[in-house]
């Protein structure tokens, strides 16, 4: 997967005199005569860390900049066309753009801002002839303040400073200083982000409630939105927005904890105010806080996210499961933004193990667009590798390898083995073999056979209780030197496949002999249905034993969402369809019956109220309860639905490059007419 630098000369990086204070808002004008108005004008841009483009005072673009890193001490640019917002005569160019200044799971912290622009085909180069000036009114707010774990601040804005809509070509800028330019080496290169602008949906007014300390209104699904409003104050009131999904609990384990997301303080100014966030909140609930004399008129929000188009569907006779799967296609949207995201309102960080559950997903809920993002975050995972080690969750500052996912990010069931099934992409083999062959060389042997346990940062395989984490990261290891073994003999690297095939030889009879215990695989007094389900995956466990496994899995319930998709996926597999069905409806329940329109990141009230790794059922539904198979790329596949679970199913996704439509009917002996719709 080669990357493509922007170049950017003769443009300049240009900021204030001050180019390193943190949470920073700087406005950029400029004015430009056209003589005429190209058919296309592509501009590329980058920031440290995000900008909103306006152009003759109409928006060009919301939320602009990607996080970095893209290669390591690297950014990213974008390509934006201007051509449709631009007129003949004087242009007015406006951006604002926010500097961080810290780092979190998701964005790394260069130390310096700056703004860069260019555009051939209308002579437009970021230089000294841009104007500049800190947007006075953006304050910094009072404490809580959000939690470290990813980056950015809360937003405060103080209405009585506000200088006006300097988005504007009549906006008096004659106070502003002409930008300062800068080398800036500390921001890298800038890789060109084949990520589509965000997708920015129409405003929608909101139906509030009054409470006893302000106001509520709820959002007809989890969201990540901008919002806004209209309200009349005495001035100098402070109206306190966040939503329902503000502060939340760490997960299992840690859920005595609490972390604080992104909230906005708006100072009022005295008579009518109107305001419209460019910082977007998550949830389902806005709620307002704010002293009597303030009289909320209006509320609006804005949603915003991945630019893609969520062309799945999967309906049936089953309203419960109907609502699973609407739950489950919530969830993985609005965990995608820069990133795959475990959860947008603790973390944001692109944890490798929750990737691998969403990829499989990603190409029936989604079109072709939310590939793109799939395919960055393998570059992640290879590009930002500390030395051999394939670290889990990456770009961003709090990293960390933990083994377990990365073993599993690397099998046929992972992110790098899914995303390649379903696209053929020639350049996967050539970039990937070698760093996962080199991660894999980094386990050892011990003298039975069985691997020396690998800590990396953080040794973790799932939550909860009752983990065999011996034979875990055995068979997970063999699932990814098999994997592993399939791209080696695509490149014609002998060396590689001699390793590969002499540590699952090795490590397949020492599981068989240190672990069977003649009616399932364990390593201790105990029984794990993750453990049984890693060894069929694996490949490990002779189908003679399927009835001994099922036994297990349909059993031992000690996984958490994330290691429930193997599970299943496991029952699958051994042909037990019907059998998986009945587990997840068992487990799901009640998270497909509650309130909120996302999965929880647990299977009771534990940690974030959606999660990425729980979205399981989109996937088992399409692959195995539809059975839809390709072994090409989705330039062909089948489906084969699976009897005896639903009356009927209507279900839709992208393949081939167009939408599949279906509508299956089953009969009363087993078979099924699939028809066209």
């Amino acid at each position: 997967m080669s990357v493509e630098m922007v170049d950017f000369s003769p443009a300049k990086w240009i900021w204030t005199g001050d180019n390193t204070s943190k949470n920073q808002k700087v406005i950029f004008r400029k004015k430009l005569e056209l003589a005429k108005v190209p058919t296309v004008a592509c501009a590329f841009i980058a920031c440290e860390t995000k900008y909103w483009l306006w152009i003759n005072g109409r928006m060009a673009v919301f939320e602009g900049g990607v996080f970095r890193e893209s290669l390591p001490g690297c950014g990213y640019a974008q390509e934006v066309d201007l051509a449709p917002f631009l007129c003949e005569g004087e242009n007015t160019i406006a951006a604002l753009v926010w500097f961080y200044g810290n780092g979190g799971r998701n964005n790394v912290n260069p130390g310096r801002a700056g703004f860069i622009i260019k555009c051939e085909a209308i002579g437009l180069y970021s230089d000294a002839s841009f104007l500049a000036a800190l947007h006075p009114a953006y304050v910094s707010t009072r404490p809580p303040y959000p939690s470290y774990l990813y980056g950015g601040y809360n937003l405060g804005f103080d209405a009585r400073l506000d200088p006006g809509d300097f988005t504007t070509p009549d906006f008096n800028d004659s106070s502003f200083l002409p930008a300062e330019e800068c080398g800036y080496a500390a921001l890298g290169g800038c890789v060109l982000s084949e990520l589509p602008l965000l997708k920015v949906c129409p405003e929608e007014d909101l139906a509030f409630s009054q409470t006893l300390d302000g106001a509520a209104a709820k959002l007809s699904h989890a969201m990540a939105f901008a919002v806004g409003f209209c309200l009349k104050a005495a001035g100098g009131e402070v109206v306190d927005i966040r939503t329902d999904r503000y502060s939340v609990n760490g997960g299992p384990g840690d859920e005595h904890h609490s972390y604080n997301g992104h909230r906005i303080e708006y100072i009022c100014r005295p008579g009518k105010n109107s305001f419209k966030s460019l910082m977007y909140l998550f949830g389902e609930e806005i709620l307002l806080s704010f002293p009597k004399t303030v009289e909320l008129e209006k509320l609006s929000c804005t949603e915003s996210g991945y630019n893609t188009q969520l062309a799945g569907r999967f309906e049936t006779d089953d309203p419960v499961f109907n609502r699973l799967i609407e739950k489950s296609v919530r969830t993985l949207y609005v965990c995608m933004r820069d990133n795959f995201m475990d959860c947008p309102d603790r973390e944001r960080g692109q944890w490798i193990g929750d990737v691998s559950v969403q990829a499989p997903q990603v190409f029936f809920a989604c079109d072709e667009s939310a590939v793109k993002l799939l395919k960055k975050s393998i570059r992640d995972f290879i590009y930002l590798r500390r030395g051999d080690v394939l670290v889990g969750n990456t770009p961003g500052e709090n990293s960390a390898e933990l083994p377990g996912q990365s073993l599993v990010a690397v099998s046929r069931y992972g992110l790098i083995g899914e995303y390649y099934h379903y696209t053929g992409d020639p350049e996967i083999p050539q970039l990937v073999t070698e760093p996962v062959v080199n991660y894999l060389k980094l386990w050892s042997l011990r003298d039975n056979g069985l691997l020396a346990p690998r800590f990396g940062d953080w040794r973790w395989f799932d939550h909860l209780s009752k983990v065999d984490e011996p034979v875990l990261e055995n068979c997970l290891y063999v699932g990814a030197a098999k994997y592993a073994m399939e791209l080696a003999q695509q490149t014609g690297n002998e060396e590689a496949c001699g390793f590969l095939q002499e540590r699952i030889e090795v490590l397949s009879e020492a599981i068989e002999r240190n672990f069977w215990k003649g009616n399932c695989y364990a390593s201790g007094d105990f029984t794990d249905d993750r453990a049984n389900a890693a060894a069929v995956l694996a490949g490990l466990c002779p189908k003679e034993r399927f009835g001994d496994i099922r036994r297990v899995l349909l059993s031992v319930f000690n996984s958490s969402p994330y290691f429930e998709r193997f599970v299943l996926l496991a029952l699958c597999e051994m042909g037990y369809t019907y059998d998986a069905y009945r587990r997840m409806m068992s487990r799901y329940y009640d998270l497909a019956m509650n309130e909120n329109s996302t999965l929880w990141e647990d299977f009771h009230i534990l940690g974030t109220k959606n999660h990425a790794w729980s979205g399981c059922p989109l996937e088992v539904a399409f692959k195995y309860f539809l059975g839809v198979k390709t072994n090409d790329a989705f330039k062909t596949f089948t489906i084969d639905p699976a009897p005896g679970i639903f009356r009927e199913i209507r279900c839709a996704f992208f393949a081939g490059g167009k939408m599949i439509r279906k509508h299956i009917l089953f009969k009363n002996d087993g078979s099924c007419v699939v028809e066209e719709k």
